[in-house]
């Protein structure tokens, strides 16, 4: 581990890209959290649209140093690296249109790290928002905790592996040139930000985990979604790591599953018919995920969330 810098960088521009659908519900809230934050505050915010209908490049006009990009074709790689391209910021910031700025200091705590030359990527604290069901809440408690920053970089004894990697863009900052010299695949379905966290490691960067920086953010997905979501996850992350088979995915996953059965059984007994269902879906999904690529491709197209990237 690598000590973390404690005081704010010194004076660069910041840009935040934020790739949008339909987000009328979420810019009213989301651009003045971002434009109020104190100390640094960004220098624009690119929207990366994919052809919403709804108000949203109008409410975005509302706003000075708002920018909106049209984009023809949606992909989670090819989205941010467009929003990166344009933007003009040292550092950029990445948001995700349903995450909300907790404070007026989230910004400034998630670029602390960049004192640091070393440190290629920060990325925030995720906390659940009022409605988010038990199954949610422990998984951003767990992956997600408070703390001090945690620094990663690679130990070059041995090859990386997924727990090394970890970091999402929902709420995730990038020096520039970093960026640039190792851009997103735009291939992959999703895991676009485990793929860059591990080329940054690989080039000799840090990645930081920076929980005093905080963003509200969460989902209560159907289960037909969470069966999509995990179908998509695994598919997307036996490309990242090649070597991430069902053995793997079994490990990682029964050890998360006892700790999370206890939890359930303990706090949450009232949910324990749901999260036998919940637990199918996930389980199926899963499987179904390292199958991907030896299904009839319409198979595939049915059991994911992103059907685009099957056509």
């Amino acid at each position: 581990m690598l000590d973390v810098p404690t005081h704010k960088p010194a004076a660069v521009s910041v840009s935040v890209v934020i790739p949008v659908l339909n987000a009328s519900r979420y810019l009213p809230a989301l651009l003045p959290a971002i434009f109020n934050q104190k100390s640094v505050a960004p220098d624009e915010v690119v929207l990366v649209d994919s052809n919403s209908i709804d108000n949203t490049r109008e409410i975005a006009a509302g706003f000075d140093r708002v920018r909106v990009i049209p984009i023809a074709k949606f992909s989670h790689g090819g989205s941010r690296n467009l929003g990166a391209y344009e933007a003009r910021g040292d550092l950029i910031v990445f948001l995700s249109q349903d995450a909300l700025p907790r404070g007026d200091d989230w910004l400034e705590k998630l670029l602390i790290p960049f004192e640091d030359p070393q440190v290629a990527a920060t990325y925030s604290r995720q906390v659940p928002y009022p409605d988010a069901n038990p199954m949610e809440r422990y998984f951003l408690q767990t992956h997600f905790p408070p703390g001090l920053a945690v620094c990663r970089a690679k130990e070059w004894h041995r090859p990386l592996e997924l727990h090394d990697v970890f970091l999402s863009n929902v709420s995730a900052a990038y020096r520039r040139k970093a960026l640039m010299d190792h851009p997103f695949d735009e291939e992959l379905i999703m895991s676009e930000d485990q793929q860059i966290s591990r080329d940054l490691l690989n080039a000799g960067y840090a990645v930081v985990y920076q929980p005093a920086s905080v963003v509200t953010h969460s989902h209560n997905y159907p289960l037909s979604v969470i069966f999509r979501r995990y179908f998509d996850s695994v598919y997307s992350l036996t490309k990242v790591f090649p070597r991430h088979d069902m053995g793997t995915s079994a490990s990682m996953g029964f050890s998360y599953l006892r700790q999370e059965i206890i939890h359930m059984l303990t706090r949450h007994p009232l949910w324990l018919p749901y999260y036998a269902s919940y637990m199918i879906a996930k389980t199926t999904g899963t499987l179904a995920g390292h199958f991907a690529e030896k299904m009839p491709r319409a198979w595939a197209r049915r059991c994911s969330m992103h059907r685009y990237h099957w056509s």
